[in-house]
């Protein structure tokens, strides 16, 4: 049953992604289209007036369609940062296997067992640390948080 689970959380984690990726392509072409039909109209405009308003507009829609795209392709990271969750998952379960199946073996004493025992449970109960992007490290404004 946990398989099954882990499947269909697979599916969906990777049916996210690529609908965000494709979702983001289909953003960031549009954006650029309508930046060159702005443009064109800009260039056509009988008027000085008519020009810059149609500058100004291919410029507001690439800037929407940019920030349409950022969010769409922020979302397939974070589809992607599930996958690898999921695909880190199995390793970080034989680890703890692992880790039993040495405790159970080896000739250590009750305290010493006891010991171990508490510094393996503590492991699998705190959460591991999250990635720091460079940006963050380096104390970038606007990067913290972002993940």
């Amino acid at each position: 049953m946990t398989h099954t689970r882990l499947d269909l959380y697979h599916d969906i984690a990777t049916g996210q992604a690529r609908r965000s990726f494709r979702n983001a392509q289909v953003a960031m072409i549009t954006g650029f289209l309508l930046l060159i039909v702005f443009v064109a109209v800009a260039l056509q405009a009988s008027t000085t007036a008519g020009s810059v308003v149609a500058g100004g507009l291919g410029a507001v829609s690439a800037a929407l369609s940019g920030f349409v795209a950022r969010t769409f392709v922020k979302s397939q990271e974070t589809a992607a940062a599930h996958l690898r969750a999921y695909f880190d998952q199995p390793l970080e379960f034989s680890r703890y296997l692992a880790a039993e199946r040495l405790i159970a073996d080896s000739s250590l004493s009750d305290e010493q067992r006891a010991e171990v025992l508490a510094a393996l449970v503590q492991a699998m109960v705190t959460p591991p640390a999250v990635p720091v992007t460079p940006g963050q490290a380096a104390g970038v404004p606007g990067q913290a948080g972002q993940q």
